[in-house]
């Protein structure tokens, strides 16, 4: 929406120019740049946290009974 608004806004500017238009209009452009932003970074410190829980995931041991006995192997086994 603030995407749509940035470039109705910048329309109006190029055909009824004033500066209360080029203020808008650059503070509605900086919004849809700053959102970007702001989202391209959460996705990587997202992606960072998931690849560093992968990494510390730990094999517990697991039981398996079979013929009378029982042999200690790992959970992903």
């Amino acid at each position: 929406m603030v995407f749509l608004g940035a470039v109705v806004t910048t329309a109006l500017l190029f055909t009824h120019f004033s500066t209360f238009h080029l203020q808008i209009a650059l503070w509605l452009w900086f919004t849809v740049l700053f959102a970007n932003f702001a989202e391209a970074m959460a996705e990587g410190r997202g992606k960072a946290q998931a690849d560093a829980l992968r990494k510390t995931r730990s094999t517990a041991p697991a039981r398996l009974l079979g013929g009378g006995s029982e042999v200690s192997i790992a959970s992903s086994d």
